[in-house]
């Protein structure tokens, strides 16, 4: 899989950017804006590059959903648990002869 430049939650386009410069200043690997419509992600090896960008898409669908709440351990899992599931079933998410 590929983490694209952009990506559409609920309506929304996102962008999607690497970089070393997070807005929350904290140790993290990535972080999304709801404000600017941005998901920055911290450069690093391709499989925690994409489990970050799962992570991110999570916390988008779940302010989507109207949550204010987001527990990050819950957050993790499941984007984790996602992304197993694309990297596991290229076949699902592949446009093709059906």
């Amino acid at each position: 899989m590929r983490v694209p430049d952009k990506v559409k939650v609920g309506g929304l386009f996102y962008s999607v950017l690497e970089t070393q410069n997070l807005k929350n200043g904290c140790d993290y690997s990535g972080e999304i804006d709801y404000v600017d419509l941005e998901i920055r992600l911290r450069p690093a090896a391709r499989p925690r590059m994409e489990h970050c960008f799962f992570h991110e898409l999570v916390h988008a669908l779940h302010d989507f959903l109207g949550y204010t709440e987001h527990d990050e351990k819950k957050i993790d899992e499941l984007a984790g648990a996602l992304y197993a599931l694309v990297v596991d079933n290229p076949e699902l998410f592949t446009k093709g002869d059906e």
